[in-house]
């Protein structure tokens, strides 16, 4: 595997695991799955890393896909291309325009900000 290609495979694990991706992102995280049961069949770390996601870092799964595409050239070649093909969850931008204006008073926090995945709290420390 080149390793180039792997900040980018990283870059689509950790878009994905974290739900980032969508329903894509779930596609993706589908065909990422049989690619390595076919290679390595139901029993393998590899599969078990992706089966049991909660179990495991975006890092540590990252590191699993590494390995065994190090250790197999047929897989790594695989492995990139599905991590060229998938890039596109990652890349996904849009424009965010936030503004307070006109006549507003605020007393509190603010926050403005484009897609937030996960929690925001505000409070005393």
């Amino acid at each position: 595997m080149d390793p180039s290609v792997i900040p980018t495979l990283a870059a689509v694990v950790t878009a994905i695991v974290g739900g980032a991706a969508g329903e894509a992102g779930k596609n993706a995280w589908t065909s990422l799955t049989a690619l390595v049961r076919r290679r390595f069949g139901d029993d393998a770390p590899a599969a078990a890393a992706l089966e049991l996601t909660g179990a495991h870092s975006p890092e540590a799964i990252t590191q699993i896909l590494v390995d065994h595409a190090k250790a197999d050239a047929e897989f790594g070649q695989a492995l990139s291309t599905w991590t060229t093909d998938a890039t596109h969850l990652v890349q996904h931008k849009h424009d965010v325009s936030n503004t307070i204006g006109g006549d507003a008073h605020i007393s509190g926090p603010v926050i403005q900000a484009g897609d937030v995945l996960g929690s925001i709290n505000i409070g005393k420390s």
